[in-house]
């Protein structure tokens, strides 16, 4: 084997990885958003990834990705907020104002 055709194979397992670990990532904020939406009585309807960068967060060199949160109060309207994730750890959840049933 030749140094380019370990080079090759190098990249190419670079690129599995990172595909698999921004899964996880997807996997983990699909968690935290069902969660959210739990412990703030609200409809969890989908969670979409809307930006992903590689950078650093609080001196930590990994995936800082944004997704956009869909959720209903009420079943009727449907809200659109986001929540923030550095690698597989949650940085911040923001939705608009609500409708709350009472």
């Amino acid at each position: 084997m030749d140094l380019g055709t370990l080079v090759v194979l190098a990249v190419v397992g670079l690129v599995i990885y990172q595909f698999w670990h921004l899964r996880a990532i997807a996997e983990k904020a699909v968690f935290y958003a069902n969660q959210y939406c739990n412990k703030h009585g609200l409809q969890y309807i989908s969670l979409a990834r809307s930006n992903a960068k590689f950078k650093a967060y609080k001196g930590k060199l990994d995936w800082h990705v944004e997704y956009q949160l869909e959720f209903s109060s009420d079943g009727e309207i449907e809200y659109t907020g986001s929540l923030i994730c550095h690698g597989k750890h949650l940085v911040k959840v923001e939705v608009p104002a609500y409708r709350i049933n009472t």
